[in-house]
């Protein structure tokens, strides 16, 4: 068992990098087709995820700072935290579940203030920052008023565009309105591009494991035999899909999909 353990420690780096060859190739089949194998990697990750979850928030909100802070630092009060934990337990009794409604009506207007308070933080400072000055301001280059301009043109027009207060038929509104949709457009597409580069980004790094820290590892048969089994799991696959059914049904309305004539056919 010693020598085990031993041969576990020694080729510790190998293990790990052939763990996670082959979940990259489990999670990447998915490109060909859905599969079993995919599947099942899937729901690892999910639950490995979850564990990993609970695993920090022990390690990292609970024990220190309330663990912690009851056995060792003497806050005995800490334990009166596990009253309301215990009552949303509640919602799984028909009978008192009233219980369970009480502490989450008030963790909910507990979420609801700290909501607002955050969104007051957050976006009245971005409301204050959108008014910008579009004429020149003594010592400041004229850039800064070229930027300032185009920020406010792009502000006026896509608010047009959500304002519905006032009808979109007269024609100056309708223009901004259509020019506050094309800036929309723009910022969509930005964001989707900063979205398509973060998974690339992902796939990049896999790649760069696959080649820079699997692939010198991998003898040259394993690759040999992985190609080879790649190449002839599409043929086969396209072979399968390619093959005509044993048992085609006829589209011939004379006759039933097993092939024989139906009855009263010869006489109509």
């Amino acid at each position: 068992m010693d020598g085990f353990a031993d041969a576990l420690a020694a080729n510790k780096t190998y293990i790990i990098y052939w763990i996670g060859a082959i979940c990259t190739f489990a999670i990447f089949s998915i490109l060909y087709r859905e599969n079993a194998l995919y599947r099942l990697f899937e729901h690892i990750f999910i639950g490995l995820a979850a564990g990993q979850i609970i695993y920090v928030t022990w390690s990292e909100l609970l024990k220190p700072t309330w663990w912690e802070a009851m056995t060792i630092k003497g806050q005995w009060w800490w334990a009166l935290a596990l009253i309301p934990g215990l009552m949303f337990y509640f919602i799984y009794s028909q009978r008192h579940s009233w219980v369970a409604r009480i502490i989450m009506g008030l963790f909910m207007g507990l979420s609801a203030g700290m909501i607002f308070q955050n969104f007051a933080n957050n976006y009245i400072p971005m409301m204050r920052a959108s008014f910008k000055p579009v004429l020149p301001v003594p010592g400041a280059p004229w850039s800064s008023m070229v930027n300032n301009i185009i920020f406010v043109a792009v502000l006026v027009t896509v608010m047009a565009y959500f304002f519905f207060s006032i009808d979109h038929k007269a024609p100056s509104v309708r223009k901004m309105a259509t020019l506050g949709r094309w800036m929309l457009m723009f910022a969509f597409g930005a964001m989707f591009g900063a979205t398509v580069m973060a998974r690339m980004s992902l796939l990049i790094g896999r790649v760069d494991f696959m080649l820079t820290r699997w692939g010198p590892i991998v003898p040259m048969g394993i690759w040999i035999a992985l190609g080879t089994i790649i190449v002839v799991a599409i043929i086969a696959s396209r072979i399968l899909r390619n093959r005509p059914p044993s048992n085609p049904e006829s589209t011939n309305g004379d006759t039933q999909p097993t092939g024989q004539p139906v009855p009263g056919a010869e006489q109509s």
